[in-house]
């Protein structure tokens, strides 16, 4: 009976399969862009979330060497300076800034540039202008420079050494500040076809050995925050040629000395509402690296503290998407994605996924 009862299964199950019907190959694009998406970059690309929903868009796959990436919705693109190895892990170098079609997030052009890229994955190495044409990129070898790519004719510029400066913050159509480590900023200011065509350097505003500004910043409406280890701010712009750096004020008051900012991308600015939001933890200097247990939202106007959000699992990464109902992303130390209401704070969602490096909103 065995053998009849094989072949009546046998019968039974090409019966079956004969009802699947074959798959077909199709090709997905990315929908219009809605609000409330944002970046989150780890070492085998840059994924696209909806921060509503939780649901992830697409994907760019991206070299791991890869600081940043910058998008660009008037042109639908994103830009990335790529390192690679002609044999993986070895070999030839060559550092790129690949550019990536929106639609299908598919690689459309590359331009070669020197092979001096810093690869750390840290937002301000990169830096596409105000005018959406020229990608200033970080460069470390070991002495500091930048090369400028101009993005729409698709061809590198030159490099332009920056010796003891780093940190790219865009600034008005064609320029950028730098962070200098003697306690200044030095403004680089291009010309039209991309070339440094003025340099400025600031007074000495902070103290490099007692209490250094951060390379991490937040985006202001009108230029860029920075804050010390022990939660000094300064509020930084231009006018032309002319560097503005306010006066430093503290994040953190007198019975609450040991608190202090810290994390990976630990502060961004909710720009249209005036809202800095920073990772905070209690620990002794130098923990500048601690996730923070808390994140504290200040008001700039008045410079104080306007609540406190506690949190269960502590923030590596931080950023914020700038819609009329914003979100909190809040990148965690176990390696989860929470989604925050960013004026209310209510928690409204978990994405699982794999260890991010950097958030971005666009």
């Amino acid at each position: 009976m065995r053998p009849i009862i094989f072949l009546a299964g046998m019968v039974l199950l090409s019966g079956a399969m004969a009802q699947v019907l074959p798959e077909e190959i199709s090709v997905e694009t990315m929908p219009e862009h809605g609000p409330n998406w944002f970046i989150a970059k780890s070492g085998s690309g840059a994924r696209i979330f909806n921060a509503e929903s939780g649901e992830m868009l697409g994907l760019l796959s991206l070299s791991n060497r890869t600081p940043a990436v910058a998008p660009y919705l008037p042109r639908g693109e994103f830009y990335a300076a790529e390192s690679y190895y002609s044999r993986a892990v070895h070999g030839d170098r060559t550092d790129i800034v690949a550019i990536y079609d929106y639609t299908n997030l598919s690689p459309v052009a590359e331009i070669e540039i020197p092979n001096h890229m810093a690869r750390l994955g840290v937002r301000n190495h990169l830096g596409l202008l105000g005018n959406g044409r020229h990608l200033a990129v970080l460069n470390m070898n070991p002495g500091y420079s930048v090369s400028i790519v101009d993005v729409v004719d698709r061809e590198f510029v030159y490099e332009m050494s920056t010796p003891g400066c780093a940190i790219i913050l865009p600034v008005a159509e064609n320029d950028f500040l730098l962070i200098c480590g003697d306690g200044t900023l030095q403004l680089s200011q291009l010309d039209i076809s991309g070339f440094e065509e003025n340099r400025v350097r600031s007074e000495v505003f902070f103290n490099v050995r007692d209490d250094a500004v951060f390379d991490r910043t937040a985006r202001t409406g009108d230029g860029w925050l920075l804050i010390t280890h022990a939660g000094v701010v300064f509020e930084v712009g231009t006018d032309d040629d002319e560097i503005h750096i306010s006066e430093g004020w503290s994040i953190v008051a007198g019975d609450e000395s040991g608190w202090r900012p810290g994390g990976f991308e630990f502060l961004d600015v909710l720009r249209a509402n005036g809202l800095l939001y920073v990772a905070m933890h209690e620990g002794p200097v130098d923990t500048h690296h601690q996730a923070g247990d808390e994140i504290w939202v200040i008001d700039l106007a008045s410079r104080r503290r306007v609540h406190r959000l506690k949190l269960d699992d502590p923030a590596d990464h931080l950023t914020l998407t700038q819609e009329a109902a914003p979100k909190l992303i809040v990148g965690t130390q176990s390696g989860s994605t929470e989604i925050f209401d960013a004026l209310t704070f209510r928690h409204e969602r978990t994405i699982d996924g794999p260890g991010v490096s950097m958030y971005e909103d666009f």
